[in-house]
């Protein structure tokens, strides 16, 4: 029966997250709680890509308490990472100084 955890994740997802954004959004905090989505968001697509990840870009993705950033790094500094894996880091570390080696552990 666990599956049926994810079309109810989904459905909060669709029906009333954007809801809750918008509430949100009108009582202040906004910086800090767009972050907290960013890395949520980040952390999700660790799990949602993992196969596709490990396949593509190092490995190590899938941990839902991890970023892509940071496996990255973690890849980064194991001299691991695969070519699409660099140019993901190098984009990322373009956007944001050294994102992927100060991501590690996040």
């Amino acid at each position: 029966m666990k599956w049926v955890l994810l079309p109810i994740a989904l459905l909060l997802l669709w029906a009333i997250y954007p809801i809750a954004f918008i509430v949100r959004m009108c009582y202040g905090g906004r910086a800090d709680y767009c972050k907290r989505i960013a890395v949520s968001l980040d952390q999700l697509g660790n799990v949602v890509c993992d196969k596709l990840f490990n396949l593509t870009m190092g490995s190590g993705f899938g941990n839902e308490d991890e970023t892509i950033s940071s496996v990255l790094g973690r890849n980064k500094a194991q001299g691991s990472l695969k070519l699409m894996g660099k140019a993901v880091a190098f984009i990322l570390n373009k956007i944001d100084k050294n994102h992927v080696e100060k991501s590690i552990g996040s």
